[in-house]
């Protein structure tokens, strides 16, 4: 049995074929992509360079991404990764991208290299459900996180079509709710002047191979930008095949009053996953897959307009935006009869943002505002599926219409010259009715509200030195699978047993920051950061069995820790940086849980580590030129890049009192070559150069297979050395 239990879409049993499964939607991007550049009246607009060491003391990401740099001054810690550091380290998902940030760190519960967990801050995004969510997901100012649980589908993000990563650190009063560690902003491309026309072809171990094409102009006042991928690979372990395909197109118009995007996103992928392993067994066999045939297929689409217009010395921001979603996901069990679920999302919303700046004697505040709301249908259906020919049998059935509300607002000053005090709320109601479709008597309803504050201080004492120091509340709402499954009288059998249970409360986060930033262009970033972020009723999965579980309110938990960031640029095009995390996350209350470890359960008390959540992360990388194109276009050109990581070691999940032996630490490398020449370009990429045998999952539960079914530790092994070499080019 693996504890992948997630709430998908209504969806037919043979998930429908949709065009985004066909190449031959590919075929027409890359005939796009060939198509003459259209004559262009702008120049384009700037894309920022590589700041991954982060830190700026400037909000990057208000609730609607298009007036950025209206929030200057929310003091607090920042990160942008581009576009051309994304492309360059290849990542494929957002995990992987976020990786690349100091105290992040990413682990495998499902045995799905497309569905990895990220633990940021001590705080878990992740698509299992389960995991105490604490950090959201946007796509242009849209929450990607899904309304049954809260959970992140990282395979469905255009993170092939973002321009930039933008990282909001701790509780995002101006993003919107439940962002508790994080909120993560994906700002996407659109088109500029010159025209970009780029295809690109890969194949790597494991029979995976993956085409690329993507194609953006503008044209006097208007600009498009199309992009598309398509994906296969047969896995590195038993049965872990995918596919995956995603579309993403955007159409802008540029004028002298608004600036608008409407753009369209969709992915339909089938992903098989091979969870964890005896720990015997993955020591001997680590590529096999315990349970084979799991597998997530997930079919969504996504619309958003933004627009923007000034309007006298006010400026205008609005948001509106439809995703539907419909997925099936699949677990076969050694404990317990297999079981399949269905379904359907329906989401739609909008935001509206005003901001400006008033005279304020010798000064100006300035000012923005705002409200957002959204709709959210989830029906979830739940299946037993009992093999040998005899007909699925549904056990759950269950739908919620849930509406949320907020507003919010936020002013800064300069108070004396280089000292900037800055303010902001947000205030939120949140409405989840739950309707039981075979129990009528199971019906319940939910209401939370809460003001979310947020205040800090910034000072310039030039030479590219700021200070700053914030403090600020965010609060996670429980999601419907964790209020429909807290009783712990009535656990929750795997996936879930879904009914009106005891009501949990809120979780409510209070962050305290202290950061420096220097930086002199051209030479070197650096920066420092100290936090704490103390969490009330945090909510925690409880395996009181096996097989199943409940959901529970914490009393306290708190993370705090060091962040250390270096980026250097030397001569001849030689980059270096590293990065430091120190994370401690911990139990500040005592509770008893339930474990599978001990029928009797488990006490924490404070001072106790919570699992999965490394105390030490260290990551660096070198990128050296060895060829020089010595000024000439048809010159050739060769580049190597070397990155590494540190992670330090873990408590297992399920050993919350620390009580067992940790997860090794482990150090992974990897190397990257690229070779280019005119438009042409080729790279090859080693990970795991050293073939280095990890971990980076664990948790307990029974061995069926064992005499006497012992609850044993389970791990999710890393792939081992492997290569991917991909060419590229520009027309």
């Amino acid at each position: 049995m693996k504890g992948k239990g997630r709430s998908l879409p209504e969806a037919s049993t043979d998930i429908p074929h949709s065009a985004l499964r066909i190449p031959h939607l590919l075929a027409g991007v890359l005939l796009l992509a060939l198509l003459p550049p259209l004559a262009s009246a702008q120049q384009p607009d700037s894309v920022p360079k590589d700041t991954t060491t982060l830190a700026p003391v400037v909000v990057t990401g208000v609730r609607l991404p298009t007036v950025r740099e209206l929030a200057r001054g929310l003091a607090g810690r920042t990160a942008t990764l581009d576009a051309q550091d994304l492309d360059a380290r290849g990542v494929r998902t957002l995990a992987d991208a976020l990786e690349q940030l100091p105290g992040v760190t990413t682990s495998d519960e499902l045995g799905a290299t497309a569905e990895m967990d990220v633990s940021l801050r001590g705080f878990q995004v992740s698509p299992v459900i389960g995991v105490p969510q604490g950090v959201t997901v946007y796509v242009d100012g849209v929450r990607a996180n899904e309304p049954d649980a809260h959970e992140v589908n990282f395979d469905l993000l255009p993170l092939e079509d973002v321009e930039r990563v933008e990282v909001v650190y701790g509780p995002s009063v101006l993003l919107g709710r439940n962002a508790l560690g994080a909120a993560v902003n994906l700002v996407t491309r659109r088109g500029a002047s010159p025209a970009a026309r780029e295809v690109e072809a890969s194949a790597g171990s494991w029979g995976r191979y993956e085409l690329k094409a993507r194609a953006g102009a503008r044209h006097g006042v208007w600009d498009y930008y199309v992009g598309a991928r398509y994906e296969g690979e047969g896995g590195w372990r038993e049965d872990t095949r995918s596919r995956i395909g995603t579309l993403f197109a955007k159409l802008g118009l540029l004028t002298g009053t608004w600036d608008a995007t409407l753009s369209y996103s969709g992915a339909d992928n089938k992903i098989f996953q091979a969870g964890s392993l005896p720990e015997s067994v993955a020591a001997v066999n680590p590529r096999r897959n315990f349970t084979g045939g799991d597998y997530f297929a997930p079919q969504a689409h996504l619309v958003i307009l933004n627009a923007q217009r000034l309007l006298g010395h006010t400026q205008l921001a609005i948001n509106a935006f439809g995703r539907s979603l419909s997925s099936e996901q699949f677990n076969a069990n050694f404990v317990g009869e297999d079981s399949r679920q269905q379904n359907t999302t329906r989401m739609g919303g909008g935001a509206v943002q005003l901001s400006g700046k008033v005279p304020l004697g010798a000064r100006e505040l300035h000012w923005l505002a705002g409200a957002d709301a959204d709709y959210e249908h989830v029906a979830v259906h739940i299946f037993a599926v009992p093999g040998g020919g005899s007909p699925d049998s549904l056990t759950e059935s269950v739908r919620t219409n849930q509406v949320n509300v907020g507003a919010f607002a936020g002013v800064n000053l300069e108070v004396v010259p280089r000292l900037t005090a800055t303010a902001a709320a947000r205030y939120d109601w949140i409405r989840v009715p739950f309707e039981d479709l075979i129990d009528a008597s199971q019906n319940g309803l939910h209401i939370f509200r809460r003001l979310s504050p947020r205040a800090g201080l910034t000072w310039n004492g030039g030479g590219g030195h700021e200070l700053f120091a914030s403090v600020s509340r965010g609060f996670r709402a429980p999601a419907i699978v964790e209020l429909a499954c807290a009783d712990p009288q009535a656990a929750c059998p795997l996936p879930f047993a879904l009914g009106p249970d005891p009501a949990l409360k809120p979780v409510v986060a209070t962050t305290y920051e202290l950061g420096w930033h220097v930086r002199a262009p051209g030479r070197f970033d650096a920066s420092a950061d100290v936090y704490r972020t103390d969490v009330r009723d945090d909510i925690f999965f409880i395996a009181s069995t096996v097989t199943g579980g409940y959901f529970q309110n914490i009393g306290a938990t708190r993370r705090s820790g060091v962040e250390l960031a270096l980026q250097w640029q030397g001569p001849a095009g030689v980059r270096a940086y590293t990065n430091y995390g120190y994370t401690r996350a911990t139990f500040e209350t005592t509770a008893t849980l339930a474990t599978t470890r001990d029928t009797a359960g488990e006490t924490v008390r404070p001072g106790d580590e919570l699992p999965m959540v490394p105390r030490h992360r260290v990551n660096a990388g070198l990128a050296v030129p060895i060829l020089r194109h010595q000024g000439k276009e048809t010159g050739v050109a060769l580049a190597a890049a070397v990155d590494a990581r540190y992670v330090g070691r873990q408590w297992l999940r399920g050993d919350e009192e620390n009580v067992t032996r940790r997860l090794s630490d482990y150090t992974i490398a990897d190397l990257s070559l690229t070779l280019t020449w005119r438009d042409f370009e080729l790279r090859g990429a080693v990970r795991n150069l050293f073939d280095r045998r990890v971990y980076t999952f664990g948790t307990f539960a029974e061995n069926p297979t064992a005499p006497g079914s012992p609850v044993q530790r389970w791990l999710t092994p890393a792939p081992p050395r492997h290569v991917q070499i991909s060419l590229s080019t520009d027309f």
